[in-house]
């Protein structure tokens, strides 16, 4: 499943949009739909975050960065 399915996915899962997710946290919507999308990729603060509300793990929701860091 591609990163941006996946955290699309369990956004909605948890009955949250887009805009919902940015405020949890503290980022506007449109730098929030560019993590979803894989514009850009959060700092690995954002990314505990992200994965805290959405009930995942950092390494599950993003495998490619802990590769690059082997």
């Amino acid at each position: 499943m591609a990163k941006s399915t996946s955290l699309r996915n369990l956004r909605r899962a948890r009955t949250l949009n887009q805009e919902q997710m940015a405020q949890l946290l503290g980022v506007t919507q449109q730098t929030y739909s560019k993590y979803e999308s894989g514009v850009i990729v959060p700092t690995e603060d954002v990314q505990a975050r992200i994965a805290a509300i959405l009930g995942g793990s950092v390494e599950n929701l993003w495998p490619s960065l802990e590769q690059r860091a082997s």
